[in-house]
């Protein structure tokens, strides 16, 4: 019965999201492919994809990943992927040391060391990774809601995946200026790994932010049954908007 519950409110919140993004004009599209996904992105100007995403570096099924496409107007305007790891008895951290090898160093070793409590003792099993978050700069001055757009992501996975954990990297400013937790990370984790090598668009300073199973039920119970707080607040009023 609870199992039930569970998965009744992450169909509802999807729907909630779904409804509220298109009513502002945001439409969102679930794409199988990885390698289409990257491809479009790349039509609207998004940099190549990070290998832990890319199907440049891995031969990607429709059961292990998939991207959500921005459109505005009938145009594509950005995205976001989701991929899907069960790494066991392994933690985060094992999985980062083990992959990177390859992914960053051309198999000359981990290019990470010293890993946070949170990636090394606590987070394991099935685990939910996203990124390649991309929204053109035409629409950058706040036209999206970012809370509606990772909720209802989030939704998606864990209705396909049920992961265990939900989890990303936001750059230290970002996660500063309050971004992961409009995205609706609820736990935020400074120092995840250290860098020994030099990689584009990776440091030590960045977080990693993570959303446990609990936590995302608990949310979408919440959500369900008050929507009006998934709403960007208007500045100096206390009125909810739709959008930024």
């Amino acid at each position: 019965m609870e199992k039930a519950m569970h998965e009744d409110n992450m169909i509802r919140l999807a729907h909630i999201c779904l409804r509220e993004l298109e009513g502002a004009g945001l439409e969102l599209i679930a794409v199988s492919n990885i390698t289409e996904f990257q491809a479009r992105m790349a039509r609207i100007g998004k940099a190549e994809s990070h290998p832990m995403l890319s199907p440049d570096w891995h031969d990607f099924t429709s059961i292990e990943a998939f991207g959500i496409v921005f459109r505005i107007d009938g145009d594509d305007v950005g995205g976001v992927a989701a991929r899907f790891i069960d790494i066991g008895d392994d933690s985060l951290a094992q999985h980062w040391s083990a992959t990177y090898s390859r992914l960053y160093n051309s198999g000359a070793g981990s290019p990470v060391t010293s890993f946070s409590n949170a990636a090394a003792r606590e987070i394991s099993g099935k685990i939910v990774y996203l990124g390649e978050l991309f929204l053109d700069t035409a629409n950058r001055k706040g036209r999206v809601n970012w809370r509606l757009v990772f909720h209802y992501l989030f939704s998606l996975a864990h209705l396909k995946w049920r992961p265990a954990w939900t989890y990303g990297f936001v750059r230290q400013a970002d996660v500063l200026s309050g971004k992961a937790s409009r995205y609706g990370f609820t736990r935020q984790h400074i120092g995840p790994q250290e860098w020994e090598v030099q990689v584009p668009s990776r440091s030590s300073s960045e977080y990693l932010v993570t959303l446990p199973r609990i936590d995302l039920q608990e949310a979408a119970a919440f959500y369900v049954k008050h929507p009006e707080f998934l709403l960007d607040p208007v500045p100096n009023s206390g009125v909810q908007a739709g959008k930024q």
